[in-house]
């Protein structure tokens, strides 16, 4: 019980980057996409001062909040496909610390 404790507590920051890089590839994806449905003008034309800094800023947050749902569906898919190869991984580093305490 206490191996499997230590192996979950191994791979919980692991996973936590992965969600993370991959939230954030979804997040780029949709940065882009929306980029690509405005054109050269963006999605809010404007020739205000700043305007290209406020679109910018409201294609990022968006992207980030459609991200966060899960909309596409492609940070789901690629943390269930790697997060067997990350846990072992950890497992696999758990017991080389313990082959190296026992020498």
């Amino acid at each position: 019980m206490a191996k499997v404790v230590a192996v979950a507590h191994e791979a919980k920051k692991d996973l936590d980057k992965l969600k993370k890089a991959t939230d954030g590839l979804e997040a780029f994806m949709f940065k882009s996409l929306l980029q690509s449905m405005g054109g050269k003008k963006g999605l809010f034309p404007s020739k205000m001062p700043g305007g290209e800094i406020y679109r910018d800023m409201f294609e990022s947050n968006m992207s980030e909040v459609l991200s966060a749902r899960g909309t596409l569906g492609v940070s789901k898919s690629i943390y269930s496909k790697v997060e067997p190869m990350v846990i072992a991984q950890a497992t696999q580093r758990f017991k080389k610390s313990t082959i190296e305490k026992k020498i």
